[in-house]
């Protein structure tokens, strides 16, 4: 019963609030900080003539995307497998707020990824 308890314990970090948030909003800040940030430096790089700054907001947005599509990860995979994602209680809330964190995270990363392309085979300076 210990070695229970202590599996127990381990799957509860997973299922407060903050790891199970930050894998639903993580991708949508993430995507609004690329998005602003790109589009606020562009007259910067081109006077100073360093675009590569453009792909290190772009590769800083994706790790952060990528880093909290993990902690979703971690926490679907500490949840019940057999749990249904449509209940009241507390482990069910955590399961589907851990799939929801997966998909933000992936429909985000697509959309950061998309609104890169541009940057790669255009030049913002022009």
């Amino acid at each position: 019963m210990g070695a229970q308890s202590a599996v127990d314990t381990g799957d509860i970090r997973w299922l407060t609030p903050l790891p199970l948030w930050t894998g639903i909003l993580a991708g949508p800040l993430a995507w609004a900080f690329d998005l602003t940030a790109s589009y606020a430096i562009v007259k910067w790089v081109c006077h100073t003539n360093r675009e590569s700054v453009l792909q290190l907001i772009t590769f800083a947005s994706l790790a952060v995307v990528i880093g909290a599509g993990a902690i979703s990860w971690i926490a679907f995979m500490r949840t019940v497998h057999d749990e249904p994602t449509d209940g009241g209680r507390p482990r069910q809330r955590a399961r589907f707020m851990a799939v929801l964190g997966l998909a933000s995270c992936g429909l985000f990363a697509l959309q950061i990824l998309a609104g890169a392309i541009p940057h790669w085979m255009l030049d913002a300076c022009q």
